[in-house]
C-alpha cells in the first residue's frame, strides 16, 4: 500500500447505481491484474526495456561500429549481436518468468468463488464475473470479492464484523451496518423480491484510493435521500468473521477497489555494491575512451610517417574513424555479461533464501539488496510483535472495587463471541477477558437487541464509543435498573485528564518498570433524565454530521470520571531475542528500538532482552522544552561512558523541530550505545530513520517490524525488513525481505547479508578482471602493426567468451561457495544453521574492509590487464621464430588462438584463487569450460570456418605443448597474490 495513514480529499466527481441494475454498460468487471504488459505487449514492452538499458545501448552503438566499412573489423559482420541476443534473451526470460508468476496470481485471485444474484437466486460465480451494481452474498469466513456497501447481514440489527489485516495489519474485528431502510428489503429470505424493490438510487463517490473515507447517498423510490458512510462500506479482501452471511451491491470493481488503488509501487533501491558498480562503469568507459584516444593518434602518426613505402599501400588517415574502431575492437572493456550475470546471481540467491528451512516462509522482494544485508550499520526495530511476541498475559490488576473494576472489563471491549470462541480486537482484550472469566465474570456474547450477557444477566448497550489510535480510549454506557452507567478503558495519560486528580500514578510506574503494558478505568453514574437530554443532542449532531459537536457531546460525557483501577498485562519476548540482539551489538551494529508503549515500558524491555545492561547509564529525555532537553543533553556530556539513551515521543517533536537540538540529538545518538524512542507515531518512526540516513549518509539503516504502523519506517530505511506476524501481513508485503521471527534477523544478516555481499563483490570483480585479461593483448598487438586495427583473436569464437567459454563457473561460485559450508551437498534447500551466524567478529571484518571499494576495483581491473600483458608477451615472441616439425612458422592468427587458448585457461582457473568451497560439478564446469574452447578447435579442422582451421597442426606438436604448459605456469604463478582477496586485505 502507498500510505495507510492518508488524509481525507474532497471528492467533486460521484457514480450512480440504481438497482434493479438499468445501468446500460457493464463495462467494470472485476478483474485485477498486476501484470505489467498482456501477452501481446510482453516481448516487444521487454526487448524496449533491454535495448534502453545503458550498457545494452553502448552495445548495440558497438554492433553499427562493426557494420559501418571503416571503422568495422568484422567485415561489415555486427558479431557483438550475437553475445549481446543471447544476454537480452536471458533477461526477457527472467523478465517473462517473474511475468508468468503474476499472472499466475491473478488468475488464481480472479478465479475465486463467490456467490451474486441472478433471475431470483444467488449462484456460484468467480470473482472476475461480478460487475459493479451486482448484488453478492458472502458467507461467514469468507473473503469480500469487491467494494461492497452492506445490504443485509444476518444480525437482526444489521451489524456484520470484518477483520481487515488484508488493508491495515490489524486482525481485531471492525463492526459494519448495513443499510438501515434496506436491511429487510434485501434480505437472505426475501430474494425472491429482490426485483420488485426498484427505484433504490445510489450515489456515491467516484473511485479513490483514500482509505477509511466514502460519503454517499441513497434514495428508496421518492422518498426522502438518505446518507452512507464508511461504516456501511467494506473493502475487497476484508474477510467476514462472527456474521453467517451479509448480502452487498459491488459500487467498486476489479482495479477500481480501495486496494488495488493503494497498491505498492516499484520502489528504487540500491545496495552500495550497486552504486560503487555503476562508478566503475563509468571511470572504467572514460579508461577505454583514453586507450581508444591514444591508439587512434599513434595511428595516425605512424600512417602519415610511413606514407612514403608505397609498398604498404597507405593513405591519409581519418583520426575520427580510427577512433571508431578502436571503440569497437575494444568493446570488451566494458563486459557485455555484467548486469545479465549480476542479475541472474542475485535471483537465485533469493531462491535460495526462500527456500531456507531454517526460516520458514522467507520472502525476498528485493532481491537487488541482497548483498546490502551484509553492510548495516544501524537496525531500528519495533518492539511490540517484532521484539515482543504480541501474545499477551493477565499479570496484575490495582482496584479499590474488584467488582466494579471486572464489570467494567467484562463490558467494556470489543471481543464478539462466536461458536463458543472469543474473537477479539486485540491480545490484550483477550487476555483481560480470559482473567475476567476466572474471576467469575463470563462474558457470553452480544445479542441481536444489543444486549450483553455476563453471567446470564443482561446489560442493554445504549451507546458505545469505539477505541481509535486518536483517542486511545473505549466507552461504552450500558442501562442498569433506571441508573446509566458509563464505563471507561484506555491509556492512562488520557484517563488522567478525564478523571483528574488521581493518586496513584506511582502504581502505572511499578507495573511500568517491569515491562507491562497498563490501562486505567474510570466509571461514572448519570440518571435516566440527564442520559435521555444526553441522547437527544447526540443523536442532533449525528443527522447534522457535525463530527465536531460529537466529539464535543463524548467529552462532556467522559468528563470528570471516577477512578476504578489499573490493569497490568505483560508482552512476553519472541524468542531468542535476547541472543539475537547481543550478536548485533557485539557486531558493532546499533540498535533503535522505536515503540509506542510508555518510556518506562520501554526501559524495562530493554533491560529485559539485553538491549541495556546493568552498567549501562540512561539517560531519560522526557522534557517538552527547548531549553530543559537543551540542560539534559549538556548534563550527559561523557562520550566515553556507556550511555542508554531514551526519548519520549514529545521530546522527540521539538527535537525534530529545532536544527539545534536535533544536532545534539544526532551526536548524543552516534556515542550512545543504544537508543530507544518511546510514545512514537507512525510518522514519527519514518521521520527518525530519515534524519539518520540524511546526517549519516555513510550508515546503512536496516528496519523491521510487523504492523502496517511500520510500513512507513521500513520504506524508508536502505533494507526493510518484515516480519509476517499476527498483526497482519502489510509489513512483511511491504518489506525488502520478510521472515517469521525476529532471531531468524540474525541469519538473514550474518550469513545471506555476509556470504552475498562477499560473492557479488568478487564475482563483479572478477568480471572485470577477466575483460582486462582478455582484451589487453589487443592493445599490445597495436604496437606490432602500427595500430592498424589488425584483429587479434578469431572474431567468431571470441564472441563466445563471455557466454560459453567463462560464464558459468562465475555462476556457479556466486551461488554456492560458503567460507563455512555445512555437510549438505549443494545447499540449496539449507535445514542447518551455518557458523557465520555465530561470528558477529566476522560481520564487523566485511563491513569495515568491504571486499568491493573503488581501489580494490583498480587493483583487479591493474591485475588484469598486467596478466594480459604477461601472456601476450610470453606467447608472442616464444612462438615469433618458432618452427614446427613441418618446418612452418606460427601465423599471427594462430598467435592469437594460442593467446586466447591461455586467457581461456588462466581466468577459469583464477575462479580457485578465491573459492572456499569446491564441489565436483563446480570443478567439472570450470575444466569443461577450458576444455570446450580446444574442442571447438579441434572440430573446425580442416574447415575454413574462420582464420584459426588450421591451429590443429599445432595441438600435435610436442613443442608446443611444452610452451603451453610453460606459459601457463608461468602467467598462473604470477596470480598466487590474489590469495590475500579472501579476507579483503
Amino acid at each position: 500500500m502507498k500510505n495507510y495513514f492518508q488524509i481525507n480529499e474532497q471528492i467533486s466527481q460521484t457514480e450512480k447505481i440504481i438497482l434493479p441494475d438499468d445501468t446500460p454498460i457493464r463495462d467494470k468487471p472485476n478483474i485485477i491484474t498486476t501484470m505489467k504488459t498482456t501477452w501481446l505487449t510482453f516481448l516487444p514492452y521487454a526487448f524496449l526495456k533491454q535495448i534502453m538499458q545503458p550498457a545494452n545501448i553502448y552495445f548495440i552503438v558497438i554492433g553499427i561500429l562493426q557494420i559501418i566499412p571503416v571503422t568495422s573489423y568484422t567485415n561489415g559482420v555486427p558479431i557483438i549481436y550475437g553475445p549481446l541476443s543471447m544476454m537480452i534473451s536471458i533477461s526477457i526470460l527472467k523478465d517473462a518468468i517473474e511475468e508468468y508468476s503474476r499472472y499466475k496470481s491473478d488468475q488464481e485471485e480472479n478465479n475465486r468463488k463467490s456467490q451474486k444474484y441472478i433471475d431470483n437466486q444467488f449462484i456460484v460465480c468467480n470473482w472476475k464475473d461480478i460487475y459493479q451494481a451486482d448484488i453478492i452474498l458472502v458467507m461467514e469466513n469468507e473473503s469480500i470479492p469487491c467494494d461492497i456497501l452492506i445490504l443485509s447481514s444476518s444480525y437482526q440489527g444489521g451489524i456484520a464484523y470484518v477483520e481487515t489485516k488484508q488493508i491495515d495489519g490489524e486482525t481485531n474485528l471492525k463492526q459494519k451496518y448495513s443499510i438501515y431502510n434496506l436491511q429487510q428489503r434485501y434480505h437472505k429470505d426475501n430474494v425472491i423480491n429482490f426485483q420488485k424493490n426498484n427505484n433504490v438510487k445510489f450515489v456515491y463517490d467516484q473511485k479513490n484510493p483514500i482509505l477509511y473515507k466514502l460519503s454517499g447517498t441513497f434514495q428508496i423510490s421518492n422518498s426522502e435521500v438518505e446518507s452512507v458512510n464508511y461504516g456501511n462500506f467494506i473493502e475487497r479482501d476484508c474477510i467476514l468473521k462472527n456474521t453467517e452471511w451479509i448480502i452487498g451491491l459491488c459500487i467498486y470493481s476489479g482495479m477500481d477497489c480501495k486496494i488495488m488503488l493503494n497498491c505498492s509501487q516499484e520502489r528504487t533501491k540500491r545496495s552500495r555494491l550497486e552504486y560503487y558498480m555503476r562508478i566503475c562503469i563509468i571511470s572504467i568507459s572514460i579508461t577505454l575512451a583514453l586507450f581508444c584516444i591514444m591508439a587512434s593518434i599513434y595511428e595516425f602518426l605512424w600512417t602519415n610517417n610511413h606514407l612514403n613505402y608505397s609498398y604498404l599501400g597507405l593513405s591519409k588517415d581519418n583520426v575520427f574513424v580510427d577512433l571508431g574502431l578502436w571503440f569497437s575492437l575494444l568493446s570488451y572493456f566494458i563486459p557485455i555479461s555484467l548486469v545479465v550475470n549480476v542479475e541472474l546471481v542475485k535471483f537465485g540467491q533469493a531462491k535460495m533464501l526462500e527456500s531456507d528451512k531454517v526460516m520458514p516462509n522467507s520472502k525476498s522482494h528485493q532481491s537487488n539488496l541482497i548483498e546490502q544485508l551484509g553492510e548495516i550499520n544501524i537496525v531500528f526495530t519495533d518492539k511490540t510483535g517484532t521484539l515482543t511476541k504480541n501474545c499477551m498475559q493477565f499479570r496484575d490488576m490495582y482496584t479499590q472495587n474488584e467488582k466494579e473494576a471486572l464489570l467494567c472489563l467484562s463490558l467494556c471491549h470489543s471481543v464478539v463471541k462466536s461458536k463458543n470462541k472469543l474473537i477479539g480486537s486485540s491480545p490484550d482484550e483477550l487476555a483481560i477477558l480470559d482473567y475476567c472469566e476466572q474471576k467469575g465474570y463470563l462474558f457470553q456474547g452480544i445479542d441481536n437487541n444489543n444486549h450483553i450477557t455476563i453471567n446470564n444477566t443482561q446489560f442493554p448497550r445504549v451507546m458505545n464509543f469505539d477505541f481509535s489510535s486518536e483517542k486511545k480510549r473505549m466507552t461504552i454506557v450500558v442501562k442498569t435498573g433506571n441508573e446509566y452507567i458509563l464505563f471507561c478503558k484506555g491509556a492512562d495519560e488520557v484517563l488522567l485528564e478525564l478523571i483528574g486528580e488521581c493518586k496513584h500514578q506511582n502504581i502505572i510506574h511499578q507495573f511500568a518498570v517491569k515491562g507491562y503494558r497498563t490501562l486505567m478505568l474510570g466509571r461514572k453514574t448519570y440518571n435516566q433524565n440527564e442520559m435521555e437530554i444526553y441522547l437527544a443532542d447526540y443523536k442532533r449532531a449525528q443527522e447534522d454530521k457535525d463530527e465536531e459537536m460529537m466529539n464535543k457531546l463524548q467529552k462532556i460525557l467522559e468528563s470528570n470520571l471516577e477512578f476504578l483501577g489499573i490493569t497490568a498485562v505483560e508482552d512476553l519476548l519472541a524468542d531468542d531475542v535476547g541472543q539475537t540482539i547481543q550478536d548485533l551489538k557485539s557486531a558493532d551494529i546499533k540498535v533503535w528500538v522505536l515503540t509506542g508503549d510508555k518510556v518506562e515500558t520501554a526501559i524495562s524491555i530493554g533491560y529485559s532482552c539485553n538491549l541495556i545492561e546493568s552498567k549501562d547509564m540512561l539517560q531519560v529525555v522526557t522534557e517538552t522544552t527547548v531549553g530543559s532537553i537543551e540542560e539534559v543533553f549538556l548534563h550527559y556530556c561523557n562520550e566515553s561512558a556507556n550511555i542508554a539513551l531514551v526519548i519520549s515521543g514529545q521530546a522527540l517533536s521539538v527535537m525534530l523541530d529545532n536544527p539545534q537540538l536535533k544536532s545534539m540529538l544526532l551526536k548524543r545518538a552516534f556515542y550512545a550505545k543504544v537508543v530507544i524512542v518511546a510514545r512514537v507515531s507512525p510518522k514519527q518512526k519514518q521521520q527518525v530513520v530519515a534524519l539518520v540516513k540524511e546526517h549519516l549518509p555513510k550508515a546503512y539503516t536496516l528496519a523491521i517490524g510487523d504492523g502496517a504502523n511500520d510500513v512507513s519506517m521500513i520504506n524508508e530505511a536502505h533494507v526493510g525488513v518484515g516480519i509476517q506476524g499476527v498483526e497482519g501481513t502489510q509489513a512483511a508485503r511491504a518489506a525488502d525481505f520478510a521472515i517469521q521471527e525476529f532471531k531468524h534477523l540474525k541469519r538473514l544478516m550474518f550469513y545471506y547479508g555476509v556470504e552475498c555481499s562477499r560473492r557479488n563483490a568478487l564475482t563483479i570483480l572478477y568480471i572485470f578482471f577477466k575483460n582486462q585479461v582478455f582484451i589487453t593483448p589487443y592493445f599490445w598487438f597495436g604496437f606490432l602493426n602500427g595500430f592498424s586495427g589488425q584483429y587479434l583473436y578469431d572474431q567468431w569464437l571470441s564472441q563466445l567468451f563471455n557466454t560459453v567459454f567463462a560464464a558459468l563457473p562465475q555462476v556457479l561460485y556466486a551461488l554456492f561457495d560458503e567460507m563455512h559450508p555445512s555437510s549438505e551437498y549443494l545447499q540449496w534447500g539449507k535445514t542447518t544453521h551455518n557458523l557465520l551466524e555465530y561470528k558477529p567478529d566476522v560481520y564487523v571484518q566485511f563491513r569495515q574492509q568491504p571486499i568491493f571499494t573503488v581501489i580494490k576495483f583498480w587493483l583487479w581491473v591493474f591485475n588484469g590487464m598486467v596478466q594480459g600483458l604477461i601472456i601476450f608477451l610470453v606467447c608472442t615472441f616464444s612462438t615469433e621464430n618458432l618452427n614446427m616439425n613441418n618446418g612452418m612458422t606460427m601465423e599471427f592468427f594462430e598467435d592469437g588462438v594460442f593467446i586466447f587458448g591461455i586467457v581461456i585457461l588462466l581466468v577459469n582457473l583464477k575462479i580457485f584463487t578465491f573459492t572456499y568451497t569446491n564441489y565436483n560439478f563446480t570443478v567439472f564446469f570450470i575444466l569443461f569450460s577450458i576444455l570446450v574452447y580446444w574442442l571447438i578447435l579441434i572440430m573446425v579442422n580442416n574447415y575454413e570456418l574462420s582464420p584459426s582451421f588450421n591451429f590443429y597442426r599445432y595441438l600435435v606438436s610436442y613443442l608446443f605443448h611444452f610452451l603451453f604448459q610453460t606459459i601457463t605456469i608461468f602467467s598462473f604463478s604470477f596470480n598466487f597474490y590474489a590469495f590475500f582477496i579472501r579476507f579483503g586485505h
